[in-house]
Formats: C-alpha cells, sequence, structure tokens
C-alpha cells in the first residue's frame, strides 16, 4: 500500500513538472522525499499506525511507576535509620579491649562508614541526629576518658569520672530503650 501511494505521488509530482507548475529542484526534492516515505513506511510496519491512546495508558504507568519507587525510598529510608543506628552502636561499643591505635582506628573507620552511609541516603538534618546519637554518647565517654584506657581508682578524679560515666551510661540506656519500647 505505501508504494501504490508513493507511485501515484510520484506520478503528480511528474505531470505537474510537466505542465511547469514546479521547478526542477522542487521537483528532484518531492520525488526523493516521497520515495524515501514511501521505503520507509513500506519497511516498518510499526511506523504505519500512530496509537496516541495507548501512549496516554503508557504516560500514566510511568507516573504510577514514579510513585512506587518514591515510595519505595521511603520505606528503604525509614528502614536504614535503625541500620545506621547500628552500625553506629557497634562501631562505638566495640574494641574496647586492645591497643589505643587500634580502638581509635575503629572508631574512626566506623564513624566514616557511618557518615558514608547517611550521606547516600540523603538524610534529613533530624534523621542524622537519630543515627549518631549513639556516636554523640560514647564520644562523652571518650572525653571522660581522655588518654587513659580505663578508669582506675588510682585516678585523683575518679569519684567525679565514675558518676558522670554512669549518668552517660544510664542516658545510653535509656536511649536504647526508647527504640525498642517504640
Amino acid at each position: 500500500m505505501p508504494l501504490a501511494i508513493s507511485t501515484i505521488v510520484f506520478a503528480i509530482f511528474t505531470i505537474l513538472l510537466y505542465f511547469s507548475k514546479i521547478g526542477e529542484a522542487s521537483y528532484s526534492f518531492l520525488v526523493a522525499a516521497t520515495a524515501l516515505f514511501g521505503l520507509v513506511l513500506h519497511g516498518f510496519d510499526r511506523l504505519k499506525e500512530i496509537d496516541l491512546k495507548n501512549l496516554r495508558v503508557v504516560l500514566m504507568e510511568l507516573q504510577e511507576t514514579k510513585k512506587e519507587i518514591f515510595v519505595r525510598e521511603e520505606n528503604l529510608k525509614s528502614m536504614a535509620i535503625p541500620l545506621a543506628q547500628m552500625v553506629a552502636f557497634t562501631g562505638v561499643s566495640e574494641g574496647r579491649i586492645g591497643s589505643k591505635e587500634s580502638f581509635s582506628a575503629n572508631r574512626k573507620w566506623y564513624k566514616k562508614k557511618l557518615e558514608e552511609l547517611i550521606s547516600s541516603l540523603n538524610f534529613s538534618e533530624k534523621e542524622k541526629k537519630e543515627a549518631n546519637k549513639f556516636i554523640i554518647k560514647y564520644e562523652a565517654i571518650d572525653k571522660l576518658l581522655a588518654e587513659r584506657s580505663a578508669l582506675q581508682t588510682t585516678d585523683p578524679d575518679y569519684k567525679e569520672t565514675k558518676e558522670k560515666l554512669e549518668k552517660l551510661s544510664d542516658e545510653l540506656i535509656e536511649l536504647m530503650k526508647q527504640d525498642y519500647e517504640k
């Protein structure tokens, strides 16, 4: 069918050229375009019809898929906060037995990995604070212990440091209780 239409249009253009209604350059362009159009339509069946109704349905389906992806991203984020908290808690609580260098390296490594996790998930400030709440408490413990590997009864500030450590420990326990009682 496309070849038949192209042949008819070719004949019309030839008649127009014969009666000098179009110029030779226009004739050449129109015949070439008609031949190309006929060959393309003949060779590619999919180009023969344009179905705008189905195109609209496809666009609607794309919008629905976009909404589903957004919902799944929100679900992922809600799962990621507890995951980040577990990573943070594990990183700050383990490694107390060992050299100061290994303990310090361990803490820095975990903190860096937690920061990478948080930045990759584009946490809000509130979510960042929630993910880092254990790190903040353990950093306070580290500051209290300063350069010592452990608190010893012979330390001059033993009593007040012990009270502060117990207070921070109680706060950590309270943070954990708040999480599992939700």
